[in-house]
């Protein structure tokens, strides 16, 4: 039969016993490393006996001091009253200007109040207005006017070349009515190569027409 425990058990078993005893230690019976140092967080002086002494202490004691003061008496004084002055004052007429300049240099404006009786009794208005001059252009259409008008008149074509050569001119009334005249030849070819003028004289009216816009 095998042996439960041998010498090495029971020294493990020692082992255990001892180091659950210091990690509890019951009742302190085990040593402790720790060490209690005690420090006084103070400075030492000497202690000597003391013997009472008599110290001369000033004491502020209140007291009424009697200090004369000015005083201001109104004392009533009968004054002499002029009634006639009073009374020329009274109904005397002030008479107060009061001006207000208009603005843009366009002159001024005054109100001139006469005062009497401590009331206005009178008032007028005086005014210095400038007059205000305005420019406006109006632009006019030129008056209507006969006009002549003087020019050449010319038609080309292919087989004649030079169909019609002549002088006109067109007569423009104030009513925009235009009267043409004119004068000149009109050439013919007749062989393909020579030609034949003959003279003409002709003329037209011509009336505006006013289209919408």
């Amino acid at each position: 039969m095998k042996k439960i425990f041998d010498f090495r058990h029971i020294i493990i078993v020692i082992l255990l016993l001892l180091i659950g005893l210091m990690f509890i230690n019951p009742k302190g019976i085990l040593p402790n490393r720790k060490e209690l140092v005690v420090k006084t967080d103070s400075i030492p002086f000497p202690v000597h006996d003391t013997v009472p002494l008599e110290v001369e202490v000033e004491v502020e004691v209140p007291y009424e001091v009697e200090v004369q003061v000015e005083k201001i008496v109104e004392v009533p004084v009968a004054i002499k009253v002029d009634t006639a002055e009073i009374l020329k004052i009274y109904y005397n007429k002030s008479i107060f200007d009061n001006t207000v300049k208009l603005s843009n240099n366009m002159g001024s404006v005054s109100i001139v109040d006469t005062i009497s009786q401590n009331k206005i009794v009178g008032r007028g208005i005086k005014y210095d207005i400038k007059q205000k001059t305005k420019t406006d252009t109006i632009y006019q259409p030129e008056p209507r006017k006969t006009q002549l008008y003087v020019g050449i008149d010319a038609q080309f074509d292919k087989p004649n070349v030079v169909n019609i050569m002549g002088v006109g001119a067109v007569l423009k009334t104030k009513n925009e009515r235009l009267y043409k005249i004119g004068a000149g030849v009109n050439n013919v070819v007749v062989d393909g190569t020579n030609g034949k003028l003959t003279p003409y004289f002709g003329g037209g009216v011509y009336w505006p027409i006013k289209l919408k816009k």
